[in-house]
């Protein structure tokens, strides 16, 4: 498959699982909590029955590659390509205010044991704003809203670089965010771990702004609504390939907590997640100059 159709399958993959989403949200089930999924973390119907919608979609067309999804595990179609699937990134959200922002992310690399920088096509749904959002590697991000017969797909301009100021936002993976407990383990060790190494270093110094939905992050960062995004790293979450492809193709940067950009690292699926596995921050921000401002604030 070459860019194209790669970039084709994706985009109606995406599709398929906002129109499963739609439906869920508006009989009221799209919250509901079962013996769904394989994934260390409980899940909805709507992480369920949105993975199954784009495992059809791909089996269905062919897709020449492997799917690491978190519900459904590891699916094996092909060779070539690597599929990162969830179904939906913020279901503990989603379980206590049934309107929050939320929704699947789907990103694909080119090789089957990827680095960040293997990534070619990722994208989001965001079925309570009636939208998705994809990016193509070296093409560019798009935003398509209102899905459906009266769509408008805009073009997503690079970030434009502006100087350092206080008071410019970074949203915060973890930060006084409200959400139902036990849905995602091990989120009071990364609750712990970003306010000890990311909040207590940057209040007083920028405005800081919390969410548990890396999505709502991610097009928060695209439509400039906060500058920056420091996200967890643990377990091989699904959020940072989408993360770093976006903010990348649109000019700006992703790093470790010491400043090292993450396209060369690895990303590896963990089958479970226990309280002493190694967990980091990746931060991605609009600009290199904000990058480099927030790591010198971390690292001090």
């Amino acid at each position: 498959m070459n860019l194209q159709e790669i970039t084709e399958i994706g985009v109606n993959a995406l599709r398929e699982a906002y129109k499963v989403q739609k439906e869920l949200y508006d009989n009221g089930t799209i919250w509901q909590l079962d013996n769904f999924g394989n994934g260390t973390d409980k899940a909805t119907k709507g992480d369920w029955e949105s993975e199954e919608a784009v495992i059809k979609y791909l089996t269905d067309k062919n897709f020449p590659g492997v799917i690491i999804s978190e519900e459904h595990g590891k699916i094996k179609l092909g060779k070539k390509y690597l599929a990162v699937l969830d179904g939906i990134d913020g279901s503990s959200a989603m379980v206590k205010d049934h309107k929050s922002r939320c929704g699947t992310i789907i990103s694909i690399a080119n090789k089957l044991k990827p680095t960040y920088n293997d990534f070619i096509f990722s994208g989001i749904t965001e079925y309570i704003t009636n939208r998705i959002a994809y990016t193509v590697k070296n093409k560019g991000v798009w935003i398509v809203d209102r899905i459906g017969d009266n769509e408008i797909k805009e073009k997503v301009i690079e970030f434009s670089e502006r100087g350092f100021d206080d008071c410019m936002t970074i949203k915060i993976d973890c930060y006084k965010t409200d959400y139902a407990k036990g849905i995602t383990k091990g989120m009071s060790q990364f609750e712990e771990f970003m306010n000890e190494n990311v909040v207590k270093k940057l209040e007083g110094k920028m405005k800081l702004a919390g969410s548990v939905t890396g999505s709502e992050m991610c097009l928060d960062l695209l439509e400039r609504k906060v500058e920056a995004v420091a996200h967890i790293v643990a377990k091989g979450v699904f959020e940072i390939p989408n993360m770093y492809l976006m903010t990348k193709e649109l000019m700006g940067v992703g790093t470790d907590l010491q400043g090292n950009d993450l396209g060369n690292k690895k990303w590896k699926a963990m089958k479970v997640y226990d309280d002493s596995m190694e967990i980091d921050v990746a931060i991605f921000a609009s600009s290199h100059e904000l990058g480099n401002k927030i790591i010198e604030y971390l690292k001090s």
